[in-house]
């Protein structure tokens, strides 16, 4: 990254994009590691990595104080005055920007909008003008610090507030993080078995062959370990059900009953007995009320806890962090001075990852469909799909707990899709890319794919039928290329709409290819189909179309070309 250079300079301030688990808080202690062993970053004085979501109400004064040892002399404003005179010796790492919600604004826009009410960066991030400190925004808008490197990650949904401004985004440099590449996957696979080469290499080949999981877990570390920590754990039969695992929903679910169950063999050896399932149902009941912390928290960005959130139940917060599905820092902070105590110390609780928070947020948002609906219907309609980009996995954990709840959750989206008005009648869908397209034409694209990508989630058959319905009126041309991932296209395979037009521009590995092959032999609308020359597909798939092709559910009427370009 420090080679990294835009008119001929290092960046002043670059966005580092990623998913979820994709490893950019990791990344992001990497360049903390290398510079206290010296490796890089060396000529940066002091390197700061600031997680937002525990020090969003905090200066950058303030929290390069908390860093320091309590016995040194050094005041937040004589800090402050080091970073602001000597800004090109300090290096700054904003870590999750999408798990705070204040809005970035430079300070002559809010100016302009005096009519709207604001956070400012001093309300948001503790700057204050009587002691000359620095708020956060401020930094990551370059009102303050401009010369200053800033480094910032996030999932990509929250970027589009830097590049929706275009003065915004002409300050930042937006690179991805893209997690494991397949030699990465190996080696840590490995190392994870060292004395077990064969249990290794199973895991490796059901990671490569199975494109949901290659795609989208496989790069991920969190995903990896999970996946490596199960296939370890459990037998034969359960590994068996593993391997037809599909969907995001169904890899959680999996995980945490797994977490519950190792848990509970340590308190009823006898696996399977009466004793064992009823302390298994105990634990559930126990989490109860941290599905309900983790729905409250998710909706009002609130990542970190505190003990005094869980006083009403601490039985189940304590039974949470021996499950696992919570943590407790060890360490002392409050939420005004870092080196102030406080009559009552509060100790951090945590989810491990925002991803289970998400998954036991899902859990109780569905438990509301059954013992709350007048609030389950507020929250989908009122919150949750209006904010539908920051809450993807919310709504694929909670379209996977029932198929009632999913039908409900998916009409609510099917009814925002206004094809007709978008499109026009006698125009097909497009989703995926097109030359001489209208916008108006993609978005609906792109809103379909997500529709469709929840409905995957769901995996149910009703499900799939009723998307498949509500776009039954549209022709729809579809291009499956890099942009598009193995879950959307698993996703489309599941729902089987009005295709009639199939473009496919990458290489496929083997689920992907499967998926393919089954559209093209299951959609009777399909008339055309294009293999570009980037098209590398599967063994699997030629030999499925070889197989499924006699009974293939194409009109007879209609003429397939399929064109090969070498």
């Amino acid at each position: 990254m420090l080679d990294l250079k835009v008119n001929g300079e290092f960046p002043k301030r670059i966005m580092v994009q990623g998913e979820a688990g994709a490893g950019k808080t990791t990344f992001c202690a990497k360049i903390a590691w290398d510079w206290v062993e010296g490796r890089h970053f060396s000529h940066f004085v002091w390197v700061l990595i600031v997680p937002l979501r525990e020090f969003k109400q905090h200066s950058i004064g303030e929290i390069a104080k908390s860093y320091l040892p309590q016995n040194n002399p050094a005041t937040v404003s004589q800090i402050t005055e080091y970073i602001r005179s000597n800004p090109d010796k300090v290096f700054i790492a904003f870590d999750g920007l999408d798990e705070v919600s204040f809005k970035i604004m430079p300070t002559d826009q809010m100016q302009l909008q005096p009519s709207q009410p604001c956070v400012t960066s001093s309300e948001a991030c503790g700057s204050s003008s009587e002691t000359g400190d620095i708020g956060l925004v401020e930094i990551l808008c370059s009102d303050q610090l401009a010369s200053c490197p800033v480094l910032v990650t996030t999932r990509p949904w929250r970027a589009v507030e830097i590049r929706s401004d275009g003065d915004l985004m002409k300050l930042y440099t937006f690179i991805r993080v893209e997690g494991f590449n397949r030699e990465n996957l190996s080696v840590y696979i490995y190392k994870y078995f060292p004395k077990n080469d064969d249990k290794a290499n199973q895991l490796i080949q059901f990671t490569s062959e199975n494109d949901v999981i290659s795609e989208n877990m496989a790069h991920y570390p969190i995903y990896v370990a999970m996946l490596c920590l199960m296939w370890k754990e459990l037998d034969e039969q359960k590994l068996k059900v593993m391997k037809s695992l599909k969907s995001f929903s169904q890899i959680f679910k999996e995980m945490i009953a797994f977490l519950k169950e190792h848990y509970a063999q340590k308190k009823v050896k006898k696996v399977g007995s009466p004793s064992f399932l009823s302390y298994l149902k105990k634990i559930d009941e126990l989490l109860g009320p941290i599905a309900k912390q983790a729905l409250n928290g998710l909706l009002e960005n609130t990542l970190i806890f505190g003990e005094d959130d869980f006083q009403i139940c601490p039985e189940s917060k304590e039974t949470a962090c021996k499950v696992g599905i919570l943590s407790q820092e060890d360490r002392i902070t409050t939420s005004i001075d870092i080196h102030k105590r406080d009559a009552h110390v509060q100790l951090p609780v945590f989810f491990p990852h925002k991803l289970f928070q998400e998954y036991m947020a899902g859990v109780h948002l569905a438990s509301l469909y059954e013992s709350d609906r007048n609030a389950f219907n507020m929250l989908i309609e009122q919150v949750v799909l209006p904010r539908k980009n920051e809450f993807r996995y919310l709504l694929y954990f909670t379209v996977s707990q029932n198929k009632s709840i999913a039908t409900y959750i998916l009409n609510s989206m099917l009814q925002g899709l206004d094809i007709d008005v978008h499109v026009g009648r006698e125009l097909p869908i497009i989703v995926g890319y097109y030359a001489d397209v209208s916008r108006l034409d993609i978005a609906v694209g792109r809103e379909l794919s997500f529709i469709v990508d929840v409905a995957f989630e769901s995996q149910d058959p009703d499900v799939a039928v009723l998307v498949k319905d509500r776009v039954s009126s549209k022709e729809i041309a579809l291009t499956i290329s890099d942009g598009m991932t193995a879950h959307t296209v698993a996703g489309y395979a599941f729902i089987g709409p009005h295709v009639v037009s199939l473009r496919i521009d990458r290489s496929c590995g083997p689920t992907m290819s499967l998926d393919v092959a089954e559209i093209i032999c299951s959609m009777p609308s399909l008339k055309k189909v294009c293999l570009q020359y980037e098209f590398c597909g599967h063994q699997c798939f030629f030999e499925t179309l070889a197989r499924k092709g006699k009974e293939s559910k194409v009109s007879g009427s209609s003429t397939i070309v399929m064109y090969m370009y070498v």
